[in-house]
């Protein structure tokens, strides 16, 4: 019977899961800002220093990502009480989107052993809209060849 009932319990959790993602994905993916993702480009350039980053209107404590581009790395940028504290480490490096099987994008990993491992499931995508400035997918890979995508956001120089 206990069996039973976390078996049961277990299903529904996973199928919510599942139903969500699927549902958000669906929602980031035909929203108008894929169009725009889609015709960005992987920069000649990559990305090196200070980027400030929004949410579109969405308030938060992160205010962009630091790059460099020398050891293919950055870090998040955070607000609180007018300091600015520096978390999240990632590497950087190019490839198929998770998403858009046809589209090359620079992509932030946060599957570092430093990271916490609620964070290492993340995965970022970002392509340059204009010189300067990108336009980055938020993705979460929950099992292997399972990715939800959860939203945009901008970086701009």
């Amino acid at each position: 019977m206990i069996g039973l009932v976390l078996f049961t319990t277990i299903s529904i959790i996973i199928s919510t899961i599942l139903t969500f993602g699927t549902y958000r994905t669906f929602i980031v993916q035909t929203s108008p800002k894929q169009a725009s993702f889609l015709q960005g480009k992987i920069p000649l350039k990559a990305p090196d220093g200070v980027y400030k980053g929004s949410v579109g209107a969405l308030k938060t404590s992160w205010v962009g990502k630091e790059f460099n581009a020398k050891d293919s790395s950055g870090i998040n940028n955070f607000k609180s009480n007018g300091q600015i504290s520096k978390n999240y480490p990632f590497k950087t490096y190019t490839g198929q989107g998770i998403q858009d099987k046809n589209k090359e994008v620079l992509k932030i990993d946060y599957n570092l052993p430093t990271n916490p491992i609620w964070l290492r499931f993340i995965l970022d995508e970002i392509v340059e809209v204009k010189p300067n400035t990108f336009l980055g997918k938020l993705h979460i890979k929950l099992f292997p060849g399972v990715a939800f995508s959860l939203g945009y956001f901008s970086l701009e120089k």
